[in-house]
Parts: structure tokens; C-alpha cells; sequence
């Protein structure tokens, strides 16, 4: 066993983990003590990141924060939102800043996010192989070599576009000695290993490799979910997960049928066989009936989708929970957030109360989405912090018009 992989596990075991093979899925990640619903099982920062934006200011690159956004006035590439963000990043920010202001004006226009986040993958390897930044068994350049880039299984066409992408990384980096080989295979493992980051309420920000928690295999009815604060990857436990059990995630939207979900799955190059899969359900059917009929829109249509029906919406959400294989959809967890926010932002909380026409089963459907969004959000990010806040005085407020039509 390479030293870097012992030091992996060692790491991993520190975070009562463990790394494992796993007959037909390569490696897994195992929990080496027991987890409940909501804690965190394992976080990483990224190997290498990049906003989905370059040149617009839309994201920090280096927390990814959208508020008090200025460019370099260097490279007029790289968006920071203050000092501190800066700082943390200068010492790879500058090797980036050199190399793109070397570059022409068309050739700028040519770098795009999967560009730039080679190049920066580049640059972070050469900062630890100098030891001008730390490594460490859950951050090296090792764990990104390791990862499965199913080269052998890519369309020649997108090869060659692989190849190309290389060859412009060469360009722009031209005093390094790449192997274009390798840096196509890494294009290659960006398809099938790298993370879309997202806010807290699923929006995408940008991308990010993280190469320990790529480890993690997926499951239609995963285990966990993995969720972001700023780039930070979190991977926190949907229920109670057993010593010695394996870690899953789902690497697609769950509230789907079994023939589109296989179908998402090709774009990792294998053929889900959890118990979901393997069964035959009643379920597809279910799906079918909720789903848009635009077929390029993955959502589902749910009933009287205005204000005035919060509470019913919910009820429809609460149907398909308890009739699906997993209530952690992320189609039912991005319709559960909008659902709150759209209440969240009615300010007259009477005309609101009015509206929602607030029942005892409408308070459970508020609560039964706080509690959900508690074991996947958790409860220190802002955006939760507001969210419960908000959520603790309209069920104040209705509990109160509620006692007080009863004494009526």
C-alpha cells in the first residue's frame, strides 16, 4: 500500500471512517461508528474550484460569497469579497493571475470554468509538490490521480474535445512540462467525479473536485446528502447509519422512475442495483402521474401552485414522501425551501394567516419542513438560521389566532 493511501485511512479513521472495497463499485466510504439523521459525516474544501461565471463577479472564488464583490485589478478574472478571501488565495491567485494576463484577448475568451479549474488544479499540485502549501492524507494531488476516469468508455468525439482542452491548459500554462495524456484523462474524471456547488437552496454556484468525497458510491436510496455552505462540501446522514455500514449519496435527482434514473446514471458509466432499482414498484407509475409534460422539464406539477395553497402543496409533497421510496428527493427539498420562502416573504403576517387559511395539520406541514430541512441543511448556516428564525414567529402568530378562534 502507497504511503499516501495509509495516510488517507489514518486520516479517515480519525473521522471514524473508513475506506473499503465494494464488489462491482470500486472503493467506499464506511462508517466506523454509528451516525444519526443530521450529523455531519465527513466535510472537505475542494481540491481545486472555480465559479460558474469567469469575468462577471458573480461568486468569491475563493468562498464563494455573492455580496461585496471586487475583481483583481491584475487579471480582471478572479473575484474576491474582501481581504481576507484574497489573502487565503493569493498564493495560488498568483501563479493564475500570471499566467492569464499573458494571455492575448482571444485566448482569454477561451477560458472557461472547466478550463480555469484544470489550471487551477495544475497550479495547486505544483504549490504542494514545492511545499509552498500543506498537503495532507485528505488533501494531495494522489487522491485526484486515483480517481476512475473511464477513458476507455468516453465518445471519441468528446476524447477529442479532451484532447484540445489540454492542449489550450498547455497555452496558458507554457512554462510547466504537462503530460497532455494525464491532463486529458483529467478532463475525463471532471465529467464523472467533480461537484456542482450549490447554495443552500440548490441553486448552482460553480464546480468543485473533491476528492475524498468522490469516494462516496450512490444509492437511489441514499444514506446521506451531500450539501454545501459557501464551497464547503458537507455529507451529513439522512438516518441513523450503523457501525460498519456503508456511506451513500445520490449522484441524481431520486424523484424519478427507475428507467429515467438508469438513464441519468450513464453519465457515471454504471448500472444502479440498489433494492429501489432491482424491485419492481409501483412507484414509476406514482411519478408519472406528478410529472410535467414538458419533457424537457424534470419538476413535477403540483396542484393550485399559488400563494393561497402553501399548506395544500405541502400536503401533495407530504403525499409523495409517504408513498416514494425517500422523502430526501432534491426535487422535493428544492420544493419544500421555495414553499417556506414564498411564505417567508409575504410581510403582513395577518393577510398571510388569511391566506394560508392556517389549520392544525397546515402548523405540522411547517414543522414537518423545518425538521427535514434541519437533517439536511443543518442549523448553522445563515440561511437556516433566518429560515427557523422566520419559521419560529409565524407558527407564534398562528398558534395564537388559533387559540384565539377557539375561545371565540
Amino acid at each position: 500500500m502507497a504511503s499516501w493511501e495509509q495516510q488517507l485511512r489514518d486520516e479517515l479513521a480519525g473521522r471514524d471512517l473508513a475506506v473499503a472495497s465494494v464488489p462491482g463499485k470500486g472503493r467506499g466510504l464506511f462508517a466506523a461508528r454509528s451516525f444519526f439523521p443530521g450529523e455531519v459525516v465527513i466535510s472537505q474544501e475542494p481540491y481545486a474550484s472555480t465559479p460558474n461565471k469567469i469575468s462577471v463577479g458573480s461568486n468569491c472564488d475563493n468562498c464563494f460569497a455573492s455580496r461585496n464583490l471586487r475583481k483583481c485589478s491584475v487579471c480582471r478574472v478572479a473575484w474576491y469579497c474582501g481581504s481576507a478571501c484574497q489573502r487565503e488565495e493569493w498564493k495560488l491567485h498568483q501563479l493564475e493571475c500570471r499566467a492569464i494576463t499573458a494571455l492575448t484577448e482571444d485566448r482569454k475568451k477561451m477560458l472557461t470554468p472547466t478550463i480555469r479549474l484544470m489550471v487551477r488544479l495544475v497550479l495547486r499540485r505544483k504549490l504542494q509538490d514545492d511545499k509552498v502549501i500543506p498537503s495532507s492524507g485528505t488533501d494531495n494531488y494522489n487522491l485526484v490521480d486515483a480517481l476512475e476516469s473511464h477513458i476507455s468508455e468516453v465518445d471519441k468525439n468528446q476524447l477529442v474535445l479532451y484532447a484540445q482542452m489540454a492542449n489550450l491548459v498547455q497555452l496558458i500554462l507554457p512554462s510547466f512540462e504537462l503530460d497532455l495524456k494525464e491532463i486529458t484523462h483529467t478532463f475525463s474524471k471532471f465529467a464523472c467525479n467533480a461537484h456542482t456547488i450549490c447554495d443552500p437552496e440548490l441553486r448552482p454556484l460553480g464546480t468543485g473536485l473533491y476528492p475524498v468525497l468522490s469516494i462516496i458510491n450512490h444509492s437511489c436510496v441514499p444514506n446521506a446528502v451531500l450539501i454545501f455552505e459557501g464551497r464547503t462540501a458537507y455529507v451529513r446522514a439522512l438516518q441513523p447509519i450503523s457501525k460498519n455500514e456503508e456511506v451513500s449519496i445520490s449522484y441524481i435527482e431520486t424523484a424519478a422512475t427507475t428507467m429515467k434514473r438508469q438513464d441519468d446514471l450513464k453519465h457515471y458509466y454504471f448500472t444502479c442495483t440498489c433494492p429501489r432499482c432491482v424491485k419492481d414498484s409501483e412507484e414509476d407509475t406514482l411519478l408519472e402521474g406528478y410529472r410535467c409534460n414538458d419533457q424537457k422539464c424534470d419538476g413535477f406539477v403540483l396542484p393550485n401552485a399559488d400563494n393561497s395553497e402553501v399548506s395544500s402543496m405541502y400536503k401533495t409533497i407530504e403525499e409523495l414522501e409517504r408513498k416514494l421510496y425517500h422523502p430526501f428527493s432534491i426535487t422535493l427539498l428544492h420544493t419544500r425551501e421555495t414553499l417556506l420562502k414564498i411564505y417567508m416573504e409575504l410581510q403582513d403576517w395577518q393577510t398571510a394567516l388569511m391566506l394560508l387559511e392556517y389549520t392544525e395539520d397546515a402548523l405540522k406541514s411547517l414543522t414537518r419542513a423545518a425538521d427535514i430541512l434541519r437533517i439536511t441543511h443543518g442549523t448553522k448556516s445563515e440561511f437556516m438560521k433566518e429560515l427557523l428564525g422566520k419559521l419560529e414567529e409565524v407558527r407564534a402568530e398562528a398558534s395564537f389566532r388559533l387559540s384565539a378562534g377557539d375561545e371565540q
